[in-house]
């Protein structure tokens, strides 16, 4: 990913004041031009192009199905009493491992390729600026056709799912979830305890009272059953994933950027579809609270000059979400700062002073927070636990960290000079300076916001970004963190194309059963779906270049 990822007709738009921003189909405002152009967008493809974009969904659309009949035997499963089994196709699936996670990884290929083919369609400006080639309408299609398959099947990627399912059984019988983990709250004997993956069984829930309230709910509708608990989470999942659509959209209007791309970009990307809804985490949730809060609080930014009392409710109604974001995962909480900084912004250009402009934004923000954490403690009854309890992945090391790495590798070095082993004291160094690095960046990218040389969207998506690399524990998943806020306000290429390689490249890092095989088993696995892949997409190949005669380009 690019670190200025923005084009010049970008970065000239953000450098308008927050407050001056035009209104989503304001007349005469480049997103009602957007408007104007997504209605007439089938002019830009010809009617052989509009079937070589359907071949392309349908191609991803093939993806999604193979992974879902794959995960029936290679899902994540849990550890007893897996009830998968009991359906006659899940029987058949489980008895065949490495086939089921063959077909996984094929399915997972071909949702990559479909997904990067898709990008010269919405990316492609013609015949008029910020105009697709496809209308959203299509790629709402694209999302229905691609969700389905994979909502409809056994959790894929990660263990994660049951964690979720026990810490919900747990608040549900009027347990501390911060106290204990679920086999010292809920006991060995209790199978969905027992299926908690090792490194969280006896670990306090690092999620906020939001996360954990629903699973309550959860817990509380299903009578703990494991399937309808998973589809329940999943609901949720989809649901977060598709307000994040909805928001992101709106978000690309107001940054004048094209939103099928961004729409592209960020919801259609494989590991949305891969560990969003197959891995039903819950940054599906943190995303949809985080985005959706974000443009409803911008939207009060836009309204204080000419009606202070709408604008101000949105702007309570936006925090509020975002603040219900970090109640989720406490990294929810960091958009408060921009629509703080959007807020003096505003005061600042209706000729306040500067201490009066920091102290509305940044006492209405708060204000928000705690009022709105208040009435989810006392709706919930989960006390505030999640405020100290957020060190326990720290405990994880993540090879894909960078901070994690340069701390392994300090320490490997300190024992090969008979220094002794002090890879901890060095992985405590690192990893506080990677975090005291992201936050100096973050306060820089917030003075950028005040000034208004950078749009708060975009200082959002660039303080993430860089805190997600700095971040001490990184799976593939938490760099949408930063992919969906950059995917509605960035527009080069060449921040695509990194967006585009690092996504295509790090779906196929995780096994579909998120558990680590026998290195044997798990090269047959990937040395079997990339031979079999490969004759298949041959076998495609010469197929349509016989229907097009040119391929799909």
């Amino acid at each position: 990913m690019s670190p200025s990822p923005h084009n010049d007709r970008s970065t000239q738009a953000a450098r308008w004041p927050v407050s001056a921003l035009p209104r989503v189909g304001a007349p005469g405002s480049r997103s009602a031009e957007l408007h104007e152009d997504r209605a007439d967008t089938s002019r830009g493809l010809s009617y052989l192009e509009e079937q070589r974009f359907a071949y392309v969904r349908w191609m991803g659309t093939l993806g999604t199905f193979m992974m879902g009949l794959g995960a029936l035997g290679a899902g994540a499963f849990p550890v007893v009493g897996n009830p998968y089994r009991s359906f006659p196709l899940g029987s058949v699936m489980a008895r065949m491992l490495t086939t089921s996670s063959i077909i996984t990884l094929i399915g997972v290929g071909f949702l990559v390729l479909a997904w990067v083919l898709m990008g010269p369609f919405v990316t492609t400006r013609v015949p008029k600026p910020h105009q697709a080639r496809v209308s959203m309408t299509m790629l709402r299609r694209t999302y229905i056709a691609w969700v389905f398959p994979i909502a409809l099947s056994a959790p894929l990627f990660t263990q994660d799912i049951y964690s979720y399912l026990a810490q919900g059984s747990i608040v549900r019988q009027g347990m501390d979830p911060y106290s204990g983990g679920p086999i010292d709250l809920l006991g060995a004997n209790v199978d969905i305890a027992r299926s908690v993956p090792f490194i969280w069984a006896h670990s306090p829930s690092p999620y906020g009272p939001v996360a954990l309230g629903f699973a309550s709910v959860i817990s509380r509708l299903t009578s703990d059953s494991i399937v309808a608990g998973v589809f329940a989470h999943r609901v949720l999942a989809v649901a977060g994933l598709s307000v994040s659509a909805w928001a992101v959209v709106r978000l690309a209007q107001r940054c004048h950027v094209n939103p099928q791309a961004a729409m592209w970009l960020g919801i259609l990307n494989p590991l949305s579809m891969l560990h969003l809804i197959g891995g039903i985490h819950n940054e599906a949730m943190l995303l949809g609270f985080l985005l959706v809060g974000l443009e409803v609080g911008l939207r009060g930014v836009d309204k204080l000059a000419q009606s202070p009392v709408s604008g101000w409710t949105l702007i309570f109604i936006g925090a509020a979400l975002v603040t219900c974001a970090g109640l989720v995962k406490v990294t929810g909480f960091i958009p408060l700062g921009f629509l703080g900084m959007a807020i003096a912004r505003c005061m600042r250009e209706r000729g306040r002073s500067h201490v009066f402009a920091w102290l509305v934004g940044g006492l209405s923000q708060l204000l928000a927070l705690v009022v709105t954490t208040a009435v989810v403690t006392m709706l919930t009854g989960i006390g505030m636990g999640w405020v100290t309890g957020q060190g326990g992945a720290a405990t994880i090391r993540s090879w894909m960290s960078i901070t994690t790495d340069i701390g392994v590798i300090a320490g490997a070095l300190g024992m090969l000079l008979d220094l002794g082993d002090h890879t901890d004291a060095m992985l405590s160094i690192t990893r506080g300076a990677g975090v005291l690095v992201a936050g100096a960046f973050m306060i820089r990218m917030l003075l950028a916001t005040y000034r208004g040389t950078i749009h708060p969207v975009g200082g959002l998506g660039m303080s993430t970004f860089i805190l997600v690399v700095l971040f001490p524990v990184l799976h593939p998943w938490y760099m949408l963190w930063a992919i969906l806020p950059l995917a509605a306000w960035a527009n080069r290429s060449a921040f695509r194309m990194s967006v585009v390689g690092y996504s295509a490249l790090v779906s196929f890092f995780v096994l579909p059963r998120g558990l680590a095989l026998p290195p044997l088993t798990v090269a047959s696995i990937y040395i079997g779906a990339a031979s079999i892949f490969a004759v298949l997409l041959l076998c495609m190949w010469w197929l349509l270049r016989k229907r097009f005669r040119g391929g799909l380009h």
